[in-house]
Parts: C-alpha cells; sequence; structure tokens
C-alpha cells in the first residue's frame, strides 16, 4: 500500500469559500477515480499557528495505481482549474505502509 500526504497553503486573498469548494472537487475526484482505495481531506481546524490551511492523505494499492491518480484527466484539471489559482505553497510526500 502507498500512501499520499499532500498540504497546501492558500494565496492570502484566496476567496471566501475556497475551502469548501476544494472539499467538494475532492469529493468528485473519489468518485470518479478508481485507483483511490481511501481518501480524506479537510480544512486546518486553526489549533496552531503556522499550520498549512488543507490536506488530502490518499491511500493507493501500488505505485501504479498512484501513477494513474496523478495522471487521470479529471485530477490533472482539479489541479489546473480548482488549485493553481488559490495555492501559494504545496508540500508532499508518499510512503509505503
Amino acid at each position: 500500500m502507498l500512501r499520499h500526504i499532500v498540504m497546501f497553503r492558500l494565496e492570502d486573498d484566496a476567496p471566501e469559500g475556497t475551502r469548501e469548494l476544494l472539499a467538494e472537487g475532492l469529493s468528485r475526484l473519489a468518485e470518479s477515480i478508481s485507483e483511490i482505495t481511501s481518501y480524506s481531506y479537510g480544512a486546518d481546524l486553526g489549533l496552531r499557528d503556522g499550520n498549512f490551511d488543507f490536506a488530502v492523505v490518499a491511500d493507493f494499492e501500488s505505485a501504479e495505481a498512484y501513477a494513474g491518480y496523478v495522471n487521470h484527466p479529471d485530477h490533472q484539471a482539479f489541479i489546473r482549474d480548482q488549485l493553481t489559482p488559490v495555492v501559494a505553497e504545496r508540500v508532499a510526500l508518499q510512503f509505503e505502509f
């Protein structure tokens, strides 16, 4: 199994409702991309200063399944249309478990 974790820091001028729109878009990805085994995501609760604003945790059966997700047209469209316009910083990693 492979776990993919990504965190986003939003632009200071990201529109109101951005976090909700990201969650809606990610929900659609979870429904349309069969390679995803498990998918969770959400906005930071604001319990500590300096945290990133939003995170995604996704599990896949293999590196090949992860590659299918990364290259899936719906995922690419989500990045292009919803993430790129509002994200100031992104960090990610993948590990086996």
